[in-house]
């Protein structure tokens, strides 16, 4: 990386550290999985709800957790149907490899125990259903960051279907995956690129849910002064990894 890449990143670490979360910058791609499992052990998380990741599918992540015995569940539909089917994605946005409706109503059947329809509308409702106990069970949620902000040690993660936000605050402790090559100096140079990647990826001018987190929450509304942990995660994980360098 050249200096002004790295004054970006270190930039980016103080900042967030600053304000609440905890950095880790991987040395590749084995070391950030071998972080995320540490975390994972010494909390005694038995659960994972995780949101759409290609960063981590690269990694191996879910796979390496799984091995280790902790049960991750995918929450982006498209995903964890191709983990129903014991799949990997085949593309970064079109995830599913090829199936018929028929296909996937057997998949969602069989994960809920219902006999469901060859219905786009009623599979969807019965992913949603049966999603949304596994977040509230959840130790432990994984997202991916679209982009990070140095000058606030802001994450930003984008979606389409709302589950990031589930995988963000409920379980009580949140990671985050972020490729270093996603950090921007400042908001601006942010929205820039967030209208980029949303007219690229999804042919949006944005993406329907844009989420922003700067450290762990916090409140003042009990004692009127600033306290941590209010109600979303008690613990939030930052994992820097070097993309190309992991390849």
């Amino acid at each position: 990386m050249d200096l002004g890449a790295t004054e970006v990143v270190e930039r980016f670490k103080t900042e967030a550290t600053r304000v609440g979360a905890m950095v880790y910058e991987a040395k590749d791609a084995k070391d950030a999985g071998d972080y995320v499992l540490k975390v994972a052990q010494e909390h005694g998380v038995k659960h994972i709800v995780k949101s759409k990741s290609m960063l981590a599918e690269e990694i191996g992540l879910r796979e390496q957790l799984e091995n280790a015995g902790i049960e991750v569940r995918e929450t982006d539909i498209a995903e964890w149907i191709t983990q129903l089917a014991g799949e990997r994605a085949a593309h970064a946005e079109y995830l599913v490899p090829p199936k018929t409706i028929e296909q996937v109503a057997g998949l969602i059947s069989k994960a809920t125990g219902e006999k469901l329809e060859a219905d786009p509308q009623a599979l969807s409702i019965a992913a949603r259903r049966a999603l949304r106990q596994s977040y509230i069970v959840a130790d432990m949620g994984i997202s991916e960051a679209s982009v990070a902000i140095a000058e606030t040690g802001t994450l930003i993660i984008m979606s389409n279907e709302g589950n990031d936000r589930l995988v963000a605050v409920l379980p009580p402790i949140h990671v985050t995956m972020l490729d270093r090559k996603e950090l921007v100096s400042n908001m601006e140079d942010a929205t820039a690129k967030l209208k980029l990647l949303s007219k690229t990826v999804t042919d949006r001018k944005m993406s329907r849910y844009i989420t922003y987190i700067t450290g762990r929450n916090t409140t003042a509304d009990i004692p009127k002064a600033l306290m941590a942990r209010a109600q979303g995660p008690e613990e939030e994980h930052i994992v820097l990894v070097d993309r190309a360098a992991s390849k």
